[in-house]
Parts: C-alpha cells; structure tokens; sequence
C-alpha cells in the first residue's frame, strides 16, 4: 500500500455576471481539497548499471474530494460536499543508487499519465503527473531484493481534458427542446 498525502486545490469566488454593463457580484465562495488516502501501488523495476533502475508502476485510490461552500449571498448556511474520485496513475522513473551498501540512498524522478473518474464514473479528468523524490533502500542478502522509504513531490500538468465516460447520471439528465429527456 502507499500513503497519498492529500493537497489544496484553492479558494473560488462563483460570480453572476449580468447581461447589462453593470459589474458583477460574488454569489458564495468555494473552498476545494483532496483529502489523504490510502491507497494500492505496484512497481517493477529493470537495473541497467549498479547504480541505475528504470521503473514502471501502477497506482489506484479512491480519494475524497471535498468543497466547503460559503459566504452565499442569500445567507444559505455554510456547507460541505463530499465526492469519491476513482483515481489510476501509470508511471516511469529512473533511479539512481547513490552507493553500493545494504542501505544505500537514492534519488528518483518520473512521469505518468493520471486519470480520474468523478460522478460515478460518468466524467473523465486525465492528465500528465511528474514526480522526483529521493529515500533509502535496505537490501536483504546478496541478491537485490529489499524494501525501501522514499519521499517525493508531485506535479500534475495544467491542462487536463474533461469529457464525459460511459453512461449519463440520472442526476443529469439531457433536455432536448426543453422536453426532458434524450
């Protein structure tokens, strides 16, 4: 298993912009996290020298993203919504050992492609991940099996596609000509 700490995505302000030239006014305020998680994580690696690995990994979570909505402009109490993200990341990294003893230190760096099911997985968020960390190995015996610490930073790319998956949630149905459903 692997710990993925949890992040801050920020504070937005939900603004209604009327049709008229007049300016516009904040309606409530958004305040948006990913909670940590636990969550499956599999790795394999090639040794190309003594000192270098190249690694290829799986990961899969269920994180909790959470919006604390408030401030609402018609005094709506302050409040929190919760939704379960199915995320995958597949990824690549080069290792370098820095040392040849049975705890050697090392240092990592990477990229993965990152995909996320929101809504039941009915919206598809994917995107680029890059990643550098560095830890320690503790190998047992002469053979290279071990187990090993790492702590890393992550990035995810900016631009990420959005488009829906599968089926339409019932939540959200389509209206065609204002008739209802599709």
């Amino acid at each position: 298993g692997v710990l993925i700490g949890g992040y801050e995505l920020g504070e937005r302000s939900a603004e209604l912009t009327p049709n008229t030239g007049s300016s516009s006014f904040e309606e409530f305020t958004t305040n948006n996290t990913v909670k940590p998680v636990f969550g499956l994580q599999a790795r394999i690696g090639f040794v190309v020298t003594p000192a270098l690995t190249v690694e290829g990994g799986f990961r899969f979570a269920r994180p909790v993203y959470e919006v604390r909505i408030s401030g609402d402009v018609e005094d709506a109490p302050d409040t929190t919504a919760e939704e379960t993200l199915s995320q995958y990341l597949f990824d690549g990294s080069i290792v370098w050992h820095l040392g040849r003893s049975r705890a050697v230190p090392f240092l990592f760096g990477g990229a993965g492609y990152l995909r996320e099911l929101h809504e039941d997985d009915a919206l598809l968020e994917e995107g680029l991940e890059y990643h550098a960390g560095g830890g320690i190995k503790w190998w047992f015996g002469e053979g290279r099996r071990g187990v090993g610490v790492d702590r890393l930073g992550r990035s995810r790319c900016a631009h990420r596609s959005h488009r829906r998956h599968g089926r339409r949630p019932a939540r959200y149905p389509a209206v065609v000509d204002g008739a209802g459903e599709a």
